[in-house]
């Protein structure tokens, strides 16, 4: 008897997917952030408070044009697993008429060969 608050393999798969999703959009936003500092310390020119003002917005560019990449890049891969989908499903059907006409001619040539 299985205990009615143990989750099924898909609620499991989900809950690891959102984890692994929001620990590698934490590294994104860390890297964004590092990045961002690297470029402001080059600058001597900026104040404290204009020095984060500027990691504050570089950070957020960046963070803005990753989260764009990432949407792209899985609506494309949606695009992709459609097209595949549809392709390996006409190869399936293709594959298993031929069987057919196969196993017929084969059915057919035995009947023939018995019939003399």
């Amino acid at each position: 008897m299985t205990d009615s608050r143990t989750p099924d393999s898909r609620t499991v798969q989900a809950g690891i997917a959102s984890m692994e999703g929001y620990l590698l959009w934490q590294a994104e936003i860390d890297r964004a952030r590092s990045d961002a500092e690297a470029f402001v310390d080059a600058l001597d020119w900026p104040t404290t408070a204009q020095r984060e003002e500027l990691v504050g917005l570089l950070a957020r560019r960046q963070l803005d044009l990753s989260q764009l990449t990432v949407t792209r890049i899985a609506t494309r891969a949606l695009q992709l697993r459609r097209e595949y989908q549809q392709r390996y499903d006409v190869l399936k059907r293709r594959v298993l008429a031929t069987a057919l006409a196969l196993l017929a001619a084969l059915v057919l040539l035995n009947v023939l060969l018995l019939a003399h």
